[in-house]
């Protein structure tokens, strides 16, 4: 009896082992393309916060510029399913103001003589700010890839401005001094990049890199500067240009400040510069 299950056995593990050959010969592959995790499709948005390589840079130093640290914050829209628009902005501000009297008084006797109450109005106040807009295309490669990658182009537009306004006086006299300096420039440029995302497991979420290179220019790159005063009862006016070319590694500190400290009546100011930008994002995606 036992013999004759070991044979039965036998025979049925041949008889299932020929019946799964025979449908491993006759297996046909499937021929569909399945897209990797939550990859976003035509008429689906997306967040794109940017960071530049430089603005990292700047986070880990010991003095830090707010100014670096300002990501491009982007909205995304798939128009198909490899072709986007995109539109962000960046923007920075920074003011400073200080109003009080300056210690004109002096006490040998006394280091630390403090204030005493007599001296000379000051007032000051700063501000420098800008505004940039992007506006760009992507055109992306197959979707079904595991990685995402593309390339476009983006338009940044937007303007940069600063002012400057100063106001001293000296107690007791109507000898004063008011100076303001203001600049307005046009800011234009275009970026050509290439970029990927990998998403992260099924979720509408992916990590990023775009290289490239940037052209940014900046026009009415001048200060202008209205000053009014009065000294022993004497009083004046006027108006001047001054132009900053401190970006200029080539030209000799002295000649530089030189430049900067001539005063124009009239003044026609442009800089262009080109550059390589490396930026890593996080994107989010949603119906």
């Amino acid at each position: 009896m036992k013999r004759i299950s070991i044979v039965l056995g036998l025979l049925f593990a041949l008889t299932y082992s020929t019946e799964v050959e025979a449908q491993l010969s006759e297996r046909i592959n499937n021929p569909s393309t399945l897209k990797i995790g939550a990859r976003p499709v035509a008429g689906n948005f997306g967040f794109f916060l940017g960071l530049e390589l430089d603005q990292i840079e700047d986070l880990f130093e010991d003095q830090t510029s707010v100014e670096n640290a300002i990501p491009l914050i982007n909205v995304r829209y798939y128009l198909q399913d490899d072709l986007v628009v995109r539109a962000g902005i960046a923007t920075w501000k920074k003011s400073r103001i200080l109003d009080g009297e300056i210690d004109t008084s002096r006490d040998a006797s006394n280091l630390f003589p403090g204030g005493q109450g007599v001296g000379a109005n000051f007032e000051i106040r700063e501000v420098e700010a800008y505004t940039l807009i992007n506006l760009g295309v992507e055109k992306h490669f197959k979707p079904s890839n595991i990685l995402d990658g593309y390339f476009g182009v983006s338009l940044p537009i937007g303007y940069s401005r600063a002012a400057n306004y100063s106001n001293s006086g000296t107690d007791g006299s109507s000898d004063f001094l008011t100076v303001e300096t203001t600049r307005l420039s046009f800011v234009y440029g275009a970026e050509l990049f290439i970029g990927a995302n990998a998403f992260v497991a099924d979720l509408p979420l992916a990590i990023g890199v775009e290289m490239g290179f940037r052209g940014l220019g900046k026009a009415g790159n001048k200060f202008k500067t209205k000053y009014e005063g009065s000294t022993s009862g004497q009083s004046y006016s006027g108006e001047y240009f001054t132009n900053d070319i401190d970006d200029f590694d080539n030209v000799d500190p002295i000649d530089e400040q030189n430049a900067n400290n001539l005063a124009f009546s009239s003044l026609k100011a442009r800089t262009f510069d080109t550059q390589g930008m490396i930026r890593f994002s996080i994107n989010y995606y949603f119906k």
